[in-house]
């Protein structure tokens, strides 16, 4: 027997239950239109739309209806994309068309707790959602408590009508929550634990089970087992295969994740959010040749999910992050016309990504645009201003320049704290560069070292394509000292650190055409041609001539004393 069987649940108060049995709300077959705006009770959102092509998913629930359930399974699939906000939209919506459907409740219940928004209700959005036959007379204060509240208690007070998988799963956040009869505050995960592995010894097919149960599983590693059991049954479920990609690089093996976010992908195509996910992994591992273009693509689908649903782009809690990740896979790639593009596009939205931006200027030669940058940089914060006007010089080979700005970084971080491990490795960074500069290739090449190794092992830094651009400075740096030992292994462990550094592969070209290795120079060229081969020719042309013209200050003797000992 189920452990439902003999318990009553409780509405919110004895007396709505009795208001309740005695006057039923009529269930609702269309969606209600209220007088002017039409907006939905709970969340305060205008009603959802059905996207076709969405997310593959579907989890059929205890319903009549063919637009509640649609509207569920739409809900379902926005939820595992982490967009909450339309989750929550959908929820209520398939509320409209069957409002005794006791998972939709659930879902919406769950889509709000993790949006963090919603009201506070009111009786008159009560009244909305319960129909037409409540009464008139004034309600209880306890519909004072969050919209959400309401909503799960809602999902209990339905138990009745739910088919037994869905007890069980409403049963177990009840319990989860400290809103189920017998359950103290140090029990609560516990008892939803054994309740999730009742309905999984019942029916292990179920696919909200397993997931739900990974949500309450113990350790670092407790979910991914219940993960890959709900990827046996169904090796496209969004919400497994999103989890998936988070928890591989969490652990720091990213690669072992690359199959769950194509997987993700092909769950859910029209969720802009799969398509961004994959960058979280390509970025760390080299997958360049289609990271870009499927940020692209989400950023895309973002734009028409906004215009389709009515929702402006501040309303997207996930929008801002998909430009900027873009933003960095156009620089990376070579592709500066449409990064400027996108550029403008945020401008319009409000964001600023001032970082990134001027890695494109600087990318892309663009004095003017990095000149007005670092003058942005100067009025927020001294040593800022100094470390990117230090950058620019350097780029541009104005060496004097270049050194008085190392000299106002240098003492600026006077007197501030020697945790600030970030400052000091820019400041090697650029002080080195500049040593190398001025003659001094050992010296500089030993400064920017240090930064190389104090960040080569730190996982965090290698995101989104970082984790070569130390290395790649230094390799620059070198050719201008004229060291070629210290320049072949910078180029070398930058395409090592990322398998797309095309500085990496032009700076070895050149480095190797220069000591007679001419096998090896068009070796490299042809790999820094493959990665750049959706940027502009001319700028790639333009970066080849530029290591080219650094690496004829290695000198003629290293030229000779390599070649000797080649042979």
């Amino acid at each position: 027997m189920s452990r439902l069987s003999g318990f009553a649940p409780l509405v919110l108060l004895t007396s709505c239950s009795a208001i309740a049995a005695a006057d039923p709300a009529p269930p609702a077959r269309t969606p209600t239109q209220s007088a002017g705006k039409d907006v939905l009770p709970l969340t305060g959102l205008a009603p959802a739309k059905l996207a076709e092509n969405l997310c593959v998913y579907k989890y059929p629930v205890s319903t009549r209806s063919k637009e509640c359930q649609a509207f569920v399974d739409q809900a379902l699939g926005y939820y595992y994309s982490y967009v909450y906000m339309e989750s929550a939209r959908s929820f209520e919506t398939a509320l409209r068309y069957d409002p005794e459907c006791a998972y939709a409740w659930l879902g919406l219940f769950r889509g709000m707790d993790k949006w963090g928004r919603g009201g506070t209700l009111k009786p008159a959005a009560f009244r909305a959602v319960a129909g037409a036959g409540w009464p008139n007379a004034k309600l209880p204060a306890v519909f004072s408590k969050p919209a959400k509240e309401f909503a799960l208690e809602q999902a209990r007070r339905l138990l009745p009508r739910a088919n037994n998988r869905e007890q069980l799963l409403i049963t177990a956040k009840l319990q989860e929550r400290g809103m189920w009869p017998g359950v103290g505050p140090s029990d609560r995960r516990k008892k939803a634990q054994q309740t999730l592995d009742e309905l999984l010894a019942l029916y292990e097919d179920d696919e909200e089970g397993w997931f739900a149960r990974a949500q309450v599983a113990d350790g670092q590693y407790g979910a991914a087992p219940f993960y890959k059991a709900l990827l046996k049954i169904n090796p496209l479920n969004p919400g497994a295969n999103h989890e998936f990609v988070h928890f591989y690089e969490r652990i720091r093996r990213p690669a072992l994740g690359w199959t769950f976010a194509e997987n993700y992908i092909k769950s859910s195509p029209g969720i802009p959010h799969a398509l961004h996910m994959q960058a979280h992994l390509a970025t760390r591992v080299g997958k360049w040749d289609r990271t870009t273009d499927w940020s692209a693509r989400a950023v895309e689908l973002e734009k028409a999910y906004h215009q389709f649903q009515g929702v402006k782009p501040s309303e997207d809690d996930q929008f801002s992050h998909h430009i900027e990740i873009l933003t960095k896979c156009l620089v990376h790639d070579g592709r500066f016309a449409e990064a400027a593009a996108l550029k403008a596009d945020a401008k319009k939205y409000g964001y600023n990504y001032a970082a990134e931006w001027f890695q494109l200027a600087l990318a892309a030669k663009d004095w003017p645009s990095a000149e007005a940058m670092v003058a942005d940089f100067r009025k927020q914060d001294k040593r800022t201003g100094a470390y990117y006007a230090a950058q620019l010089c350097l780029e541009r080979g104005e060496t004097a320049r270049a050194a008085a700005e190392v000299d106002t970084l240098r003492h600026t971080q006077k007197g501030r704290s020697r945790n600030n491990r970030q400052a000091e490795q820019q400041l090697w960074e650029v002080q080195g560069r500049l040593l190398c500069q001025q003659g001094d290739g050992d010296a500089g090449c030993k400064l920017i070292r240090k930064a190389v190794d104090a960040t080569k092992n730190d996982f965090s830094h290698h995101a989104w394509g970082s984790g070569a651009v130390l290395m790649e400075e230094w390799g620059v740096a070198a050719l201008e000292g004229g060291v070629a030992k210290e320049a072949e292994e910078a180029f070398q462990e930058a395409l090592a650190h990322d398998a797309g550094s095309v500085r990496g592969a032009l700076g070895m070209a050149a480095l190797c055409d220069r000591l007679g290795r001419t096998d090896e120079a068009a070796r490299y060229l042809k790999v820094a041609h493959r990665f750049w081969t959706k940027a502009e020719p001319s700028r790639f042309e333009q970066l080849r001539m530029e290591m080219a013209e650094k690496a004829s200050k290695i000198p003629v003797a290293a030229t000779e004393h390599t070649s000797a000992v080649k042979n």
